[in-house]
C-alpha cells in the first residue's frame, strides 16, 4: 500500500478514535450531569458543544466533501451497496440481545439500579439506531424503488414477505 493511501486510512481511524473518545466524554458528562455536579456543568456542557463544533461537524463535512464520493465509486464497483444496512442489523440485533439478558436479570428480581440505567440506555440507543436506520431505507431505497421497482418486483418481494409473515 502506498504512503499517501496509508496515510488516509490512518488518518481517518485517528479521527475515529478522537470522535469515540470525544463521544465517551458525551455521555460521561451526561452521566455527572444526572448526577448533579454544580458548577462544572457549564463548563461540561460548554467543552462538549466545542467538541461538536471543532471536531464531529467538521469531521463529517470532510467525509461528504471529499471521502464518500470516491468510496461510492469503490463501492458501486468491489463492494456491497447494502453492506451499512446490514451493519445497522447487526448492531440493532447485538443492541436487543443484550437488552433482553438485561431484562429478564430486573425481571428476576435483580433490579440492581444500574442495571436497569444499562437497559434504559440500551432502549435510547436501539431507538436511535432504528430511527436512523427506517430514514435512510426511506429517503434512499423506498424512493428508488418507487422509481424503479417493476411490478414483478414488487410482487415477487410482497410474496417473500408474506411467506415470512411480514406484513
Amino acid at each position: 500500500m502506498g504512503e499517501a493511501k496509508t496515510s488516509l486510512i490512518e488518518g481517518f481511524k485517528a479521527e475515529h478514535a478522537e470522535l469515540g473518545a470525544g463521544m465517551a466524554a458525551l455521555t460521561g458528562t451526561m452521566d455527572r450531569l444526572q448526577q448533579g455536579t454544580g458548577p462544572a456543568a457549564a463548563q461540561m456542557l460548554r467543552e462538549t458543544e466545542q467538541f461538536f463544533r471543532q471536531v464531529l461537524v467538521p469531521h463529517a463535512e470532510w467525509e461528504e466533501m471529499t471521502f464518500y464520493p470516491g468510496v461510492g465509486d469503490l463501492v458501486r464497483r468491489h463492494g456491497d451497496v447494502n453492506a451499512t444496512m446490514l451493519i445497522d442489523h447487526r448492531e440493532i440485533l447485538a443492541r436487543i440481545s443484550e437488552f433482553v439478558r438485561l431484562a429478564g436479570e430486573i425481571e428476576s428480581g435483580a433490579a440492581d439500579p444500574s442495571l436497569v440505567d444499562r437497559a434504559r440506555i440500551l432502549a435510547y440507543q436501539i431507538r436511535a439506531l432504528v430511527e436512523v436506520h427506517c430514514l435512510k431505507e426511506e429517503e434512499v431505497y423506498v424512493s428508488l424503488l418507487r422509481r424503479h421497482l417493476s411490478e414483478a418486483e414488487v410482487v415477487h418481494a410482497l410474496a417473500v414477505g408474506d411467506q415470512m409473515g411480514h406484513d
